[in-house]
């Protein structure tokens, strides 16, 4: 069994993303239904300046959270990873701050090899092809 590092080939490993009903090894899905019969898993990435001042330009940005607090800008953005395709894995092991709260171990960064796309996942959400 080939290990998780720099520049190896991944996909999403079926038996720890999706339930039995779709071909996996879980009882209930990692988030709902929808995603688990599409065979997509959604991970984070860090919105980039440009992101955030796009955020800061439009209308979400204004006004006042129902606490009566100022708005804060997100921190990530998420897309989805689709079952059977491959991504290449840019750094096998570290930490992604995907949100105001700590950040979070047992990550993976990948890249896209049909979008571009970079994102962390869990290592334990995949295989080396």
């Amino acid at each position: 069994m080939t290990k998780l590092a720099k520049g190896a080939l991944v996909k999403l490993n079926n038996k720890t993303c999706f339930t039995t009903t779709q071909g996996g090894g879980l009882r209930f899905p990692l988030t709902n239904y929808r995603d688990d019969e599409n065979g997509i898993v959604s991970i984070g990435r860090p919105m980039t300046r440009e992101e955030t001042d796009g955020w800061y330009d439009s209308e979400d940005s204004k006004g006042m959270t129902d606490a009566g607090e100022t708005k804060l800008p997100p921190l990530c953005t998420y897309w989805d990873m689709q079952r059977g395709r491959h991504y290449q894995v840019l750094r096998a092991r570290c930490r992604a701050q995907l949100g105001y709260g700590k950040p979070r171990s047992g990550m993976a960064l990948v890249l896209c090899t049909h979008t571009g796309q970079q994102g962390y996942v869990k290592r334990e959400l995949l295989e080396v092809v």
